[in-house]
């Protein structure tokens, strides 16, 4: 691949919308100053392996996904988790911020206050007794 083209391939994000993995990727690269050709070629290689996937897995995760980010913003916050638990009526309401505190403990990996998608993946991937 071409630095050239690489650079477009990112640059042109456009072309799949979007996506929460692509929003995710390059949120984790928002304070890079500048590029290296590699990390443009790393950035452009997960891209296309994620958003180009077959995999079945992949695209329940990424429907379940967007049902939880209620605004769309390719993030999951405590807004989008209050709605869905008080939709779902599984919990009390006064659990709601315990049931959002344990899920931000376990699943935002940076402490940013939102769940990425990589970050859900990663969540969904955990073994139940790493809660």
């Amino acid at each position: 691949l071409s630095e050239s083209v690489c650079i477009k391939a990112v640059v042109s994000t456009q072309s799949t919308g979007d996506h929460p993995f692509v929003v995710a990727l390059l949120d984790d690269f928002k304070n890079e100053e500048s590029f290296t050709y590699p990390m443009v070629v790393e950035l452009y290689v997960k891209m296309k392996e994620n958003i180009e996937s077959d995999d079945v897995r992949l695209d329940a995760m990424l429907k379940l996904f967007k049902q939880y980010d209620r605004d769309n913003n390719g993030f999951i916050n405590r807004t989008d988790l209050k709605r869905c638990l008080k939709e779902d009526d599984y919990y009390k309401s006064d659990e709601h911020d315990t049931v959002i505190d344990l899920v931000m403990a376990f699943g935002d990996s940076n402490n940013d206050g939102k769940l990425s998608y990589l970050e859900f993946l990663e969540m969904l991937d955990k073994p139940e007794s790493a809660l």
